[in-house]
This record gives structure tokens, sequence and C-alpha cells, in this order.
């Protein structure tokens, strides 16, 4: 017997690879020839940058430099910096080979020692650790409902997030940034960060229109005196056109950037003075599209003609709750190492970040590790760091299913307010974002298979009283009795799949 069966082609999102690693890092060198020796290491200060994801087949191969900034003193107290890239490759194997699979990875240093072999060589080690998440979008076909063969399906609908494969666009800055009034020439760059925040995006037919800022900071040793140090900020306007595959109006979107390369140098102008700085920073633009799906799935069946066996299969369905673009402002009053007269440069650096849900929410948590460059009362330049810890609570429901959320947390805007010189109020913005999701796997019928071989014996037109209790299911009663569930709401003025109340039923064999 030919089965008329309706068919409905579900994209689920299918796990590759989900875990994480780490990757050792070693370096031996010496300091560059234009650089004096080395007196005392004040920091190191590594930034892990990936450069490249390949798959190929069942393996994907993440290309990286870690950015290894070594600041010191010289025998003269003046603060020095040098710059050594730690190339590294990881390979990870996959579970299966897809088509188009989407990479994600979050890096970090958890520890790293550099320490001083002579004047004039280093010795550095640490490890990367990467988190590391590969998915590609696959079809998987349920049944949705049929006819013929007296078969009887019981129907679900339900919502369902279609995750669109992941758009990296690389940007290049160029630009020339001048000093603020008042301030005195650049002798040489010390230390510089930048970060990049979306403003604003329209999704269009296949791209994203973004607006971003790209925050900078440059703090400088002054060319008259190398040992004061000044500080500068700027905020760059970032225009750019995103290529994202299968987009729309009517799909929600996330867009994030990652700074991936920042060169800060000082430029002379005609009298001989530098008074401005040469900025080439190089940017990723990481665009993600979701679509909204209405799955029509079935999760069980009989006939009432045939013996009926239905194959059911898990379906993993996302739901999108939640795009998160939020902000937690750490504050705290930390004490000081004595000795200290001032703060020249303040900074925190997030790591360690965990999720869980609550009772009304999610809970991010982490370490936030507050670092400062800050002079003596002799006016010797030192650093200093401590760790802290952080929690931030997003409000959502946590209703159904398992969460999948992945953040970033980056930190920006840190400010200080010195209370003596044994306290500062620390102010830090940490930016979190991301998409929030709950995951449930829903048993629905792949496959029905009638047994013709032995058809059932059951008498048409006749009538059943059943004493139905509160709560009973009719897709129970009508299963029991080999007929159809519609035929029992239809016979007693039903509505809904459960009763209210025991009751009395007429039973209709149709």
């Amino acid at each position: 017997m030919e089965l008329n069966l309706r068919k409905q082609a579900v994209t689920i999102c299918q796990v590759l690879y989900d875990g994480t690693t780490e990757q050792p890092l070693e370096c031996d060198v010496l300091l560059p020839d234009h650089c004096p020796d080395i007196q005392r290491i004040l920091r190191c200060e590594v930034i892990p940058v990936l450069q490249s994801r390949a798959v190929s087949g069942e393996r994907l191969t993440l290309d990286g430099v870690a950015m290894a900034q070594v600041y010191y003193l010289d025998e003269e107290g003046c603060p020095r910096r040098v710059e050594y890239k730690i190339p590294y490759t990881k390979t990870v194997e996959l579970r299966e080979t897809a088509s188009a699979p989407s990479v994600r990875v979050r890096q970090g240093v958890d520890y790293f020692n550099c320490r001083s072999v002579g004047p004039r060589r280093l010795d550095m080690r640490g490890a990367v650790n990467m988190s590391v998440r590969v998915t590609a979008n696959k079809e998987q076909e349920i049944i949705s409902g049929g006819q013929g063969g007296g078969l009887q399906f019981r129907q679900e609908q339900g919502n369902h997030t279609v995750v669109l494969p992941r758009s990296i666009r690389p940007i290049t800055i160029r630009e020339e940034l001048e000093l603020g009034y008042g301030k005195p020439p650049i002798g040489n760059v010390l230390r510089c960060s930048a970060a990049a925040e979306t403003t604003d995006f329209k999704a269009i037919s296949g791209k994203l229109v973004a607006k971003a800022e790209l925050s900078l900071r440059i703090l400088y040793q002054c060319e008259e005196d190398p040992k004061q140090l000044e500080l500068m900020e700027y905020t760059l306007p970032v225009n750019q056109v995103v290529d994202l595959e299968g987009v729309d109006e009517d799909c929600r979107c996330g867009l994030t950037y990652e700074v991936t390369g920042l060169d800060v140098q000082p430029k002379r102008n005609h009298d001989g003075e530098s008074r401005a700085f040469t900025l080439e920073a190089t940017l990723e633009a990481c665009a993600e599209g979701y679509r909204s799906q209405t799955v029509e799935g079935c999760t069980d069946c009989y006939s009432t003609n045939f013996p009926c066996k239905p194959t059911l299969r898990p379906l993993p369905l996302l739901e999108l709750r939640q795009m998160v673009n939020e902000t937690c402002m750490y504050k705290e009053t930390l004490d000081l190492p004595g000795g200290l007269r001032s703060i020249a440069e303040l900074w925190c650096v997030p790591s360690g970040i965990l999720v869980k849900p609550d009772n009304n929410g999610v809970e991010i948590s982490g370490k936030l590790m507050v670092c400062m460059f800050a002079y003596d009362n002799d006016g010797q330049l030192f650093y200093h760091d401590q760790p802290r810890s952080f929690t931030h609570h997003i409000q959502t429901d946590t209703t159904g299913g398992t969460l999948l959320f992945d953040p970033q947390v980056r930190s920006w805007a840190a400010a200080f307010t010195l209370a003596g010189q044994e306290k500062a109020e620390v102010r830090c913005s940490l930016k979190i974002t991301g998409s929030l999701f709950w995951q449930r796997d829903k048993e629905l019928i792949a496959q029905v298979a009638l047994d013709e071989t032995q058809p059932k014996q059951r008498q048409e037109n006749l009538l059943y009283l059943y004493y139905a209790n509160n709560q009973e299911a009719v897709w129970e009663i009508a299963k029991r009795y080999n007929t159809s569930a519609e035929a029992i709401r239809l016979g007693n003025q039903l509505e809904g799949e459960q009763l209210s109340g025991n009751t009395m039923l007429l039973i209709p064999m149709k």
C-alpha cells in the first residue's frame, strides 16, 4: 500500500567538535640591536591572534601568532618595550566531514613566564588555551502527517532557530592621529590597546551594513623625558558591508569585531617633532544570522487497519531566546602596594568565563586581572596586578531545555581614583555579547512501516461508553480503542488534548 506521507526537512546545527585544547609556547630570543640592555623586566603581555582556520576532511588546522610584548627597564631606569611574534599551529580532529562548517575559537593565556637570561637574552614559556566549537548545517527529514492505511498521527508544532553559516570579513584601518593640545612630543610608544564595538547594523539580502567604533588607548614616552609617560585616547568610525549568505530582513543577526593587529608609530612633522601617530589596525568582523522555522512533527502514530511501527529520531530543536548585549560595571576599592606615588596606566583583563543558569536567568562569572603601570616614591616605574572576580546576571526565561551560551567578554574604559597612597577605586566596563539559546531534543517520527499481512479486526459504526479520568489524554483513549482522536473530540464536543474532570465519553468506531 502506498502511503501519502507529508514530510518536512529541518535544518539542524550539527556539532563536529566542542571542547578545549592547549598549545604550548616556547621562545628563546635575543634583544634587537637597537634595544638597550635589560636591567629589570616589568611585564610580559601576551595576546594570541588567530590568523587562519582551515578545515580539510575531518581535520581542523588553526594557525596563529602569540604577540608577546615585553616591558622592561634599561640600565638608566627608562621603560622600554620589545615585541616578539611566536607562531603556533594546532590541529583538531573532527567527528566527521561536512560542507561549509562554521568555526568559533576563543583564545586566552592563563600562564606565561618570561625571564631574562643575561642582559640581552630572554627565555619565554607558556601556553595558549583554546575553546573550539565547529558546527555545520545538516538537513534532517521528519514526518509531519499523512493519510492512507488508517494512519493516525499525534502532531506537535514548535519553533526552531536555523543558524546560518558564520561570515568573517577582515578589515584594515590606516589613520594619522594628531596629539592633543598641550601634550608633549612623542618619544616612543610604550603600550597601545584597542577594541571595536558595533554601534548599528541593518540586514539586507545577503549582507549586513554595519557601523562600528574603534577605541584606542596609547601610552607613550615623552621625547624630552623618556621616564615621563602620557596617555592619549581616540575613537574612530568604522563602516563596513559584510556578506552573510542567506540573511534577509526577517533574520535576527549578531555582529562582533575582533582586533587582530595593531601597529602605532610616532610620526615627525616638518619641524622635526613627533606630534602625531600613524595607525594600522586589522580587524575581523564576525557576522552571524538566525532564521526562525516552524517545525511540524509527529511524536506518535498508529493505524486503525494494520500493525504500525514508527521509527523515532531525536531532533535537536534550538530556540534563540536573546541577543545579549549588556554591560557589567565592575567597581571595587583595591589596596595598593606600599610606596606607590601615582598610576600611569590601568587596565583590566577578563578570563576564565563561566556560564550557569539560575532561578530567573543566567549568571556570568569570571576572573578579572587588574593591571597597572605605576611610579614609586623615587619616580621609578613598576608593574603591579591584582586578581579579582566578577559576576553578572542576565534576566531571561530559563524553562525548556539545555542552555547554550558562549559569551564574548571584553574589557574597556577602565578608570581609577586614588584615595591617598594606599587605596584606589577602580571602575571597569565589561562588555558581554553573544547569542543565548535553549536546546531541547525532541523525539519525532522519521519513518513509518505498516504490516499489511496482519490486518486488524474491527467493526465500523459502533459506539462504546468509556468513563474517563481527569487529565486523561484523548489520544491515548483513541489509540486504546483503535479509533481516531478527532472522532472522539467531535462526538463529545471536546476541545484540547486533555480532559478537564471525570466524564463519560462516547467512543465512535470510525
